[in-house]
């Protein structure tokens, strides 16, 4: 080694030993999603949408980044039955009269003269207000979350439940606007390393 370089090792030494190490990533921005396959109807009603609100709100902020979802939607009957879920055929079924603000689930899949946004995936409208108007909150179903990925799933009682990583999507044009979710590629592992540190809900709990 040249006597100079030499001579300045020890200083460049001494400088990599007090440079701050690099900031620990932290966790994820994190958002919950509740609703309940039970119609609703008054304030439970208007309360559901404020959290589809709520849910396209955060999807627009965060539009194009990866976040942790804790969603949870509550069946209305045994075995994860859900009256809301028009794509399950159910015998003699009573459309709820829930007025404007009508919420749905999979709607897209049961009627012919419309196209789901994101195909394979559970797709909840809410109509108005305004009228004419559509929110929707378009989740990957439960079962086609990779079981080779660290998702907390499920419960019994519960049509849907997770918590988890995804890459948030916003669009909105005349008369709608949407958000989706979708998994993050297995390979993108800062992602998986700060969703690491969110706090976890215990799957029981809502």
């Amino acid at each position: 080694m040249h006597p100079a370089f030499a001579a300045l090792a020890p200083a460049f030494a001494i400088l990599l030993l007090q440079a701050p190490l690099p900031a620990a990533a932290g966790p994820l921005p994190a958002a919950a999603f509740r609703l309940s396959c039970i119609p609703g109807e008054g304030p439970n009603l208007d309360a559901e949408f404020d959290t589809v609100q709520t849910l396209l709100e955060f999807a627009r902020a965060h539009d194009g980044e990866a976040v942790y979802l804790d969603a949870a939607i509550e069946a209305d009957a045994g075995a994860g039955f859900c009256s809301r879920d028009l794509a399950t055929p159910m015998e003699n079924r009573v459309k709820p009269g829930e007025g404007p603000s009508r919420i749905s689930f999979n709607g897209c899949q049961s009627e012919s003269d419309r196209r789901c946004i994101e195909k394979d995936m559970v797709q909840i409208d809410a109509d108005g207000p305004p009228l004419v108007y559509r929110h929707s909150i378009v989740l990957p179903d439960e079962t086609s979350l990779p079981k080779s990925l660290p998702y907390r799933m499920g419960r019994y009682g519960d049509w849907l439940n997770y918590q988890g990583p995804f890459i948030a999507r916003f669009h909105e044009g005349t008369g709608y606007a949407y958000a989706s979710f979708h998994v993050p590629d297995a390979a993108l592992s800062h992602i998986w390393q700060r969703a690491a540190a969110n706090p976890k809900r215990p799957i029981g709990d809502e």
